[in-house]
């Protein structure tokens, strides 16, 4: 070859690489015009004031709130121990002797109640102010989102405005102060259950509140909700699941508490056969308020509202309230794309896809060349009445759906062409269906019983059993329900389980062969295949993510319940990340104890394993459904300390769906929804965004606007992570990057989770363990100490 085109070649080269190279860094820039449902307040005027101190005590403190608090604003102060008092009225002075001038402008920990304070009084008499923390107000009466001319003004839903007040940090880290206004629909419900008995209303089965005054006259009163109808006796309601001391309550102290389902009934009870059009026309007002545009609509209509009226902090000195924040703003938060995570199909690391189900089309699945055993045993279990059907739904399911087309024009594929059996490397199955006479518990408990005792007889192991459930299991009690009834017998029996409902195999092929994708996966890992592995970049010797979530069971809501906590730990090796330890779940008192016994076990195990050395470098990141506690923190750094390891580094993480904080991208006109005229998601952000707020707290998208169902499902929203004080790894955007690749990296649905499987699957474990538990002959030792155990069984 000639020097020329060696020369020529090379330079080619370099210009790909160079434009790989610039293609890689677009996936960081942000496009789009993104906002904020936060709007700067800054004070104007002179902003010295006068304020007293007094000895902190907490007593004496809720008894100046509850005496004084209309005319004044009370703070403790932990720096010094003290109270400090704040007049907000004209006329009023500092109530303590001991006063002090302050620049209210450098006294920033004050604003937040300052500004409560100022909003209470701006609404006062023009709406009703259902909280003073966070301020929630209700909109407009006439703004009404249902309507009917029969109905009566007593019911009503309407939109729930909350106010709150953060201080977020731009590039160069400077504090910016504002208000949060975000909105939502509250339903209700004000008759009395007398006025809706004298309707022929029923109210049997369902809870009722009271209404109880609140601290301040210039709020509505605090609804309590006391109990359930057994049976009306005249005009008193006899309870049950009742809060202490409310046997009965007289019918026209008591309302039905508003929840969706209760609010539906009393509209059909009242309006017969044009309940549904009523309902459906309000439900469609509720979704364009939720939507992009109608709620940045409703958040900016309060906020020139609020710029029209006195916001005064104290006397003399007033709060400005800008225009939302928006990304053209020096002031606003930094923010990125994040990349999508690479998932590895082999070994080598050579097989990489940022698609899952492209990838395993593509490649087969991580470990397909080692996986065991390639002729699966497969047990059906079915109502005998749908044996027909079943039979049908498992051939789609193992040989696949070739002719089952989606999409329109040049995108119509089949998405499920392949089939279970070629998609996984995997032989001819020998399939054989146990029929259940009747839904009932014992009939399916007996076909399990028919499956195992014809294994035992052919010398042979069940690898995975299909069970057919109906969606109306989940009403049942747990030691009534067919699936937690199969599913303790399966396990505890070495049996890999999946279930699926009636109603999904009646779906469209267009809609099955979705259905089909996520099961096919599900089934691969719960029989201890590794479909992928999600790619992890060694920045440290060992890194270790243990996932922390929960379930709340209860038969009362009175009662308290009781959480149960799951615990999940993986790990990087070999560039991947990779489940260990076995599956657990303890009640949430137990739940630390626990966590330092599965970490140190865990460490023991990979270390082990990868050789560790006492002075490798190790970082333990911590996912939680809750904020850490400091006895938590310290609980789990005595328990690395016992293991002797010489440089560790710790960050706890919560990651927190409930919060009040939006993002808007203005340049997101919407997706198109095959088959409707509307688009779906407009104004929402896409997966990825990381606006990070300051160093210790972040939001992410986990599921954005491409990830939405429907038209109707409003916009999408970020999740907030909050990194604890105690962090000694604090590096938030590393920690946003990998929780949001913990999303794509579920063996459970081919689409992205929308929370980290960290904590999903924790989430899942505390959920079905907690089920099982109430079967009595469940073994919970099939899944701790057990092979299964050591798969994805609660997928």
């Amino acid at each position: 070859m000639k020097i020329g085109s060696l020369v020529a070649n090379s330079i080619e080269f370099d210009l790909a690489a160079l434009m790989l190279k610039i293609n890689e860094l677009e996936v960081f820039m942000v496009n789009s015009k993104l906002s904020l449902n936060f709007a700067p307040v800054t004070l104007t005027g002179n902003t010295v004031t006068n304020v007293g101190y007094q000895t902190y005590d907490a007593d004496h403190l809720r008894d100046l709130r509850a005496e004084f608090g209309k005319t004044h604003i009370f703070r403790r102060d932990g720096r010094n121990n003290t109270i400090i008092d704040v007049p907000i009225v004209k006329g009023y002075e500092p109530i303590s002797t001991k006063t002090e001038e302050i620049d209210l402008a450098k006294e920033y920990h004050l604003w937040p109640a300052l500004l409560d304070a100022a909003l209470i009084r701006v609404f006062e008499k023009k709406r009703d102010i259902i909280r003073d923390y966070p301020v929630q107000i209700l909109g407009n009466e006439k703004l009404n989102l249902i309507s009917n001319p029969s109905l009566p003004d007593w019911i009503q839903k309407r939109s729930l405005q909350e106010f709150s007040s953060r201080t977020l940090f731009n590039e160069a880290g400077k504090p910016v102060f504002g208000l949060v206004c975000d909105v939502r629909v509250r339903n209700i419900l004000n008759a009395s259950c007398a006025e809706l008995l004298n309707k022929g209303i029923h109210i049997v089965g369902h809870y009722v509140v009271i209404d109880k005054p609140a601290w301040d006259d210039r709020l509505q009163p605090r609804p309590l909700s006391i109990g359930r109808v057994k049976h009306v006796n005249g005009d008193t309601l006899i309870l049950e699941d009742h809060r202490e001391g409310f046997e009965t309550v007289k019918a026209n102290e008591a309302r039905l508490q508003p929840r969706g389902e209760v609010f539906d009934l009393c509209i059909q009870q009242l309006l017969g056969t044009q309940a549904q059009r009523v309902l459906n026309d309000a439900k469609s007002n509720e979704a364009e308020l939720h939507s992009g545009p109608g709620r940045l609509h409703a958040i900016q209509n309060v906020l020139t509202f609020l710029r029209q009226q006195n916001m005064e902090a104290v006397p003399g000195i007033g709060f400005k309230i800008e225009d939302l924040l928006n990304s053209s703003s020096t002031r606003f938060p930094v923010t990125e794309i994040i990349k999508k995570p690479a998932l590895v199909f082999d070994p080598a690391g050579s097989r990489t896809d940022i698609w899952n189900q492209r990838g395993i089309k593509s490649f087969g699945p991580y470990d397909h060349h080692t996986f065991s055993p390639k002729r699966l045993n497969i047990a059906v279990i079915c109502q005998a009445r749908h044996e027909g059907q079943v039979e049908k739904f498992v051939a789609k399911f193992l040989n696949g759906m070739p002719d089952a087309m989606t999409g329109y024009g040049n995108k119509k594929q089949a998405p499920y062409s392949d089939g279970f059996l070629r998609r996984f490397k995997l032989e001819r199955a020998n399939v054989q269906i146990f029929s259940a006479e009747t839904p009932k518990f014992d009939d399916y408990v007996n076909a399990c019983g028919n499956a195992l005792k014809k294994a035992t007889e052919e010398s042979m192991k069940w690898d995975l059993a299909l069970v057919q459930i109906e969606e109306n299991f989940k009403s049942l009690p747990g030691d009534r329900n067919p699936y937690y009834g199969t599913k303790a017998l399966l396990l505890k029996n070495h049996v890999a389980v999946q279930n699926i409902r009636l109603e999904t195999m009646k779906q469209p092929d267009t809609s099955l062969v979705y259905s089909m994708n996520q099961m096919s996966l599900a089934c691969y890992a719960k029989l201890g295949g590794q479909p992928w592995l999600l790619s992890a970049e060694q920045t440290v010797a060992h890194e270790l993510v243990i996932g922390i979530g929960s379930h709340m069971s209860s038969d009362s809501r009175f009662g308290g319940g009781q959480r149960y906590v799951g615990i999940t730990t993986v790990f990087s090796s070999d560039g991947g990340y990779q489940m260990t330890e076995r599956t657990n779940v303890v009640t949430f008192d137990e739940y630390t104890e626990a966590l330092k016994e599965t970490l140190k076990a865990t460490i023991i195990r990979v270390r082990e394993q990868d050789n560790w050395r006492n002075t490798d470098r190790v970082r333990l990141i911590f996912h939680m459904f809750k904020p850490a506690k400091d006895m938590e923190a310290e609980a789990v750094k005595k328990a690395v300390d016992a293991l002797e390891l010489d440089n560790v580094t710790y960050a706890f993480l919560h990651i927190a769906t409930q919060h009040p904080l939006l993002v808007f991208d203005e340049n997101q006109r919407g997706i198109s929804v095959y088959n409707q005229e509307a688009k779906k998601g407009a104004l929402g952000p896409s997966r990825g965004l990381h606006v990070k707020l300051n160093d210790y707290q972040s939001l992410v998208v986990f599921s954005g606007v491409s990830e939405l169902k429907r038209v109707t499902d409003g916009m999408p929203r970020a999740c907030l992570l909050n990194l604890h004080r105690n962090s000694t790894f604090k590096d938030m955007t590393y920690l946003a990057r990998q929780a949001f690749d913990f999303t794509a990296h579920s063996w459970r649905i081919m689409s992205p989770e929308a929370f980290p499987i960290t904590i999903k699957y924790s989430d899942l474990i505390a959920e079905r363990l907690t089920g099982l538990k109430q079967i009595k002959f469940w073994d919970i030792d099939a899944v701790k100490y057990r092979e299964i155990g050591q798969t994805p069984w609660f997928l």
